[in-house]
């Protein structure tokens, strides 16, 4: 192996970062970031439950007491705490509506498994590059289309709140698996 196929391959030190070098922190990245969409997603998925399950039970205590008295006049303080008990329904629905949670929800999970699609494709170059059986020049393209990629996946995906994000660092920290 001549010298700077060593190098693209990461043989020589000091020569700056190697294929292999950039390829496992464009790996981790990828992990980390789809870790990070996953708990993006399960955290709206949580705030559509949190305000949507209120909002069912409200409404259906409301309709029913409505129903109940409708043949008789009901005390002023319950016909205030139907009128309250609705309020808080059409508040937590249009905070639902708003903040679009289950619609966030999805798009976490899809840029998470994209990113996760990527860690896979980023896989399979690690393990040509450690075998050589991918060269220099093929190892280059296949790198260049990969970061393509993360980079389109990134400005299309949605953010991840910095404490998520500061969760799934934690978490490949402790990664037994080694990802």
């Amino acid at each position: 192996m001549d010298r700077d196929t060593a190098v693209a391959f990461g043989g020589e030190q000091g020569e700056g970062p190697t294929a292999l070098t950039l390829l496992e922190r464009l790996r981790l990245r990828a992990h980390r970031s789809s870790r990070a969409q996953y708990l993006a997603g399960k955290r709206a998925n949580w705030w559509h439950n949190f305000l949507g399950i209120p909002v069912v039970v409200s409404t259906a205590i409301v309709g029913t007491s409505i129903f109940a008295n409708i043949s008789s006049k009901p005390q002023t303080a319950w016909v205030i705490l139907a009128g309250a008990l609705s309020l808080l329904a059409a508040v937590l629905a249009s905070l639902q509506t708003f903040f679009k949670f289950s619609e966030r929800a999805e798009k976490h999970r899809n840029a998470g498994a994209a990113y996760a699609a990527l860690k896979r494709e980023m896989d399979i170059l690690k393990l040509g590059l450690e075998t050589a059986s991918i060269g220099p020049a093929e190892a280059y393209e296949r790198l260049s289309q990969l970061t393509e990629g993360l980079n389109s996946l990134q400005r299309e995906s949605l953010d991840v709140p910095d404490a998520v994000y500061d969760q799934a660092r934690r978490e490949q920290d402790l990664d037994a698996e080694g990802i």
